[in-house]
């Protein structure tokens, strides 16, 4: 953000200096015209008041002030009469048609154009004509090629101190702009930092608990800036509050709820040895909802245990292995639910080693089996598959089952959320513990349709690299 305002405001103050740099150089360009014009329209009219002073005879003075003229400023200069003839010249030749037409303007009673402006680049030389008598009678002209060197280089050396002025102006407001973006920008990069700490820790990559807690640094800058920095600290601190009270709660909940869970359990498998046969039904609805109840609470428990990140980095588990002895343990359980599973491995010599703990792994490939048995229905088949890509593993489980429709595919990662095409017991917290446990090791979980029918959930685990 600091470039971008930096950008923003020395693109303002280079157009603010063009601005008032090239209107000054271009008014230069045009008052040093202007007194060249004037200086050389007046030798111009001294020599025609001179040729019409002085008759034949005074031609040899007329000649002598052209040499003077031309040695002392090294331009040409003659002197015509009334039918065009010469009577006095000096380093000029008459009979160039750009000087035979500014004779002929000159005898119509016409002075010469002048230049309105000049620059470095401008023609070396112009033509100055000025007639030779008054009123409507004109006696002959005056012709000087005057050299624009001089007045060229006046303007070069004005246009090069216009442009080190805007230079350093440039320079100047450079130095000031960057100290204002840095007290104008510098509160929110401290505010970006807070916010990208604050947000890691709602998406399981530090724990609230334990993660370092930012000091609160002296904000400076803009007031309004200060005042939502402010704002900000006050509400980053009450969102992580409660967000930790809310972990802390569901923990401490599913904690205390198993034990009472488990021993109701025992007592209603006892008293189910006394229940006579008319209440034989309502004790197995029970049975069955203290079943439902254990295993919610056990999958919040283990969801808590996914959303707190691992104490320390894991070494890595071999990813072959352990989809192998998943698929091994699970696999009466799918013959039993009549489905058929196919494992797809990349070549033997490819490395897949990810870089998550083993436990993290077999929870992930427990909960995928289970929900794949449940609801994809007899008949359908499971096929596993994993495959390296850089940095990453990429590991897919697949099934030709109902799938779940394309509306509510974000929605199945949602803690509670079952399907509409679910059938049968479920808690809704299988894929949220596998989008918990996936994200806390650094990976990415994508649900999916497979083509033509079924569900396809595919991970993206960071490789360990050698």
């Amino acid at each position: 953000m600091r470039r971008r305002v930096l950008l923003v405001l020395m693109i303002y103050s280079t157009v603010v200096v063009l601005a008032l740099s090239v209107p000054l150089a271009l008014l230069v360009g045009r008052e040093r015209a202007q007194r060249f014009g004037e200086n050389r329209a007046a030798a111009a009219s001294f020599f025609a008041e001179l040729s019409s002073r002085e008759d034949e005879s005074g031609v040899a003075r007329i000649r002598e002030s052209l040499q003077r003229y031309n040695s002392l400023y090294d331009e040409g200069v003659a002197v015509v009469d009334r039918t065009g003839g010469v009577r006095a010249t000096s380093g000029l030749d008459v009979q160039r048609a750009d000087v035979q037409q500014a004779v002929a303007g000159a005898l119509r009673n016409q002075r010469g154009d002048l230049p309105s402006s000049l620059t470095p680049w401008s023609d070396s030389s112009v033509l100055i004509a000025a007639p030779v008598g008054g009123g409507t009678q004109v006696d002959g002209a005056v012709v000087l090629a005057a050299s624009t060197d001089s007045a060229r280089r006046d303007v070069a050396i004005a246009w090069v101190v216009i442009a080190v002025g805007a230079m350093l102006i440039l320079a100047t407001v450079a130095a000031i702009a960057v100290a204002l973006s840095r007290w104008v920008v510098r509160p929110l990069g401290a505010l970006s930092s807070r916010v990208h700490s604050f947000g890691d820790k709602f998406h399981d990559q530090v724990s609230i608990e334990e993660s370092h807690r930012l000091e609160p640094v002296p904000y400076v800058g803009p007031p309004e800036v200060r005042e939502l920095s402010s704002a900000f600290e006050a509400m980053a601190d009450d969102v992580e509050a409660a967000t930790a009270a809310q972990r802390r709660l569901v923990a401490d909940t599913a904690h205390a709820l198993r034990n009472p869970l488990a021993a109701l359990r025992i007592r209603m498998d006892v008293l189910g040895m006394r229940v006579p046969d008319s209440a034989t039904e309502a004790h197995l609805r029970t049975t069955l909802e203290v079943d439902r109840l254990s295993s919610v609470v056990e999958g919040l428990l283990v969801l808590a245990a996914a959303e707190t990140p691992a104490s320390a980095r894991s070494p890595g588990c071999d990813l072959g292995a352990v989809v192998a002895d998943r698929v091994e343990f699970w696999s009466s359980t799918i013959v039993v639910a009549g489905m058929t599973v196919h494992v797809s491995e990349p070549n033997a010599e490819t490395d897949s080693r990810v870089a998550m703990s083993e436990d993290d792994l077999i929870r992930i490939l427990d909960a995928l089996l289970s929900n794949a048995t449940k609801y994809a229905g007899s008949g359908s088949a499971i096929e596993i598959g994993y495959r390296t890509s850089g940095a990453d593993v990429r590991m897919w489980l697949s099934d030709n089952g109902p799938g779940v429709p394309a509306a509510e595919l974000d929605k199945v990662v949602d803690r509670f959320y079952r399907a509409s095409s679910a059938h049968g017991d479920g808690t809704g917290l299988g894929l949220s513990i596998v989008h918990a446990l996936t994200e806390r090791n650094g990976g990415s979980l994508r649900v999916m349709e497979r083509r033509p029918v079924g569900l396809r959930v595919e991970l993206r685990l960071p490789r360990v690299v050698s």
